[in-house]
């Protein structure tokens, strides 16, 4: 989990950077890692750490999908995966409660609303030896449409 406006665990860096030594060690080629964060900015600096390290690196969180599928030294990268649900309100929740507390600081308990357009957001990669290849992002919707965007390759 992140740093930024997140519930404080344990330091993201030290234990991916730690964690991932220890599985190599023991021989583990495909490592997979979600990094739920707010900022952008410490799902890009994980990846700048861990890239040719890790199979993957997605991001979680903030329910926006992000546009920056790529593969750099082995490592799949995508800042935000985007949600999974419904995308006609608010990150997925009814919007009278998000708005509420935008507008007065109020908080309250966010619903799934009951009828919604939906979407399903799934990134696939292709390892091979652990290294990731290639890797697609899907997004698909409820009213037939699917995108697929192809991760670029860094050198």
């Amino acid at each position: 989990m992140g740093h930024y406006g997140m519930p404080y665990v344990d330091n993201a860096f030290r234990c991916g950077r730690d964690t991932v030594s220890e599985l190599a060690d023991q021989g583990i080629k495909s490592i997979f890692i979600d990094l739920h964060a707010e900022a952008s900015s410490e799902k890009r600096a994980m990846m700048m750490l861990l890239q040719g390290q890790v199979s993957g690196i997605m991001g979680t969180h903030t329910h926006v999908g992000t546009d920056d599928l790529q593969i750099s030294k082995g490592t799949a990268y995508l800042t935000d995966i985007g949600l999974s649900g419904c995308r006609d309100n608010v990150i997925g929740m009814d919007q009278k409660v998000p708005i509420e507390r935008f507008l007065t600081g109020v908080a309250g308990r966010f619903e799934v609303p009951e009828k919604c357009k939906r979407i399903l957001q799934v990134a696939v990669m292709t390892l091979e030896d652990g290294k990731c290849v290639q890797a697609q992002k899907f997004k698909i919707f409820d009213d037939g449409r699917t995108l697929i965007t192809d991760a670029w390759m860094e050198e």
